[in-house]
C-alpha cells in the first residue's frame, strides 16, 4: 500500500478513501491503519472513571475495535 493513511483538513487527520477502499477489499495493512487513527477515540469512549481514577474497560474497548472492524468491511461506496 503506497498511499497515505490520513491527510490534513481544518486541522482533522481523516483515513483516505482509497484505505477505506483497500480495507475493505481485505487489506490487513488498511485495515491496521484504519484501527492505529481511530485507537486514541476508541481508548476515550472505552475510559470509565470510578472515585476519581480512570481505567479502560477491556470489554467495551474489544466491542469497540470489533464494531470498528465491522462496520468497515460493510461500508458502501
Amino acid at each position: 500500500m503506497k498511499q497515505a493513511a490520513s491527510s490534513r483538513r481544518a486541522g482533522r487527520s481523516r483515513v483516505a478513501f482509497s484505505v477505506l477502499k483497500e480495507a475493505r477489499g481485505g487489506d490487513i495493512e488498511a485495515m491496521t491503519l484504519i484501527q492505529r487513527h481511530f485507537e486514541p477515540y476508541i481508548r476515550r469512549l472505552a475510559t470509565i472513571s470510578v472515585c476519581g481514577t480512570s481505567y479502560v474497560n477491556v470489554d467495551l474497548y474489544d466491542r469497540l475495535k470489533t464494531r470498528l472492524i465491522v462496520e468497515t468491511l460493510k461500508f458502501e461506496f
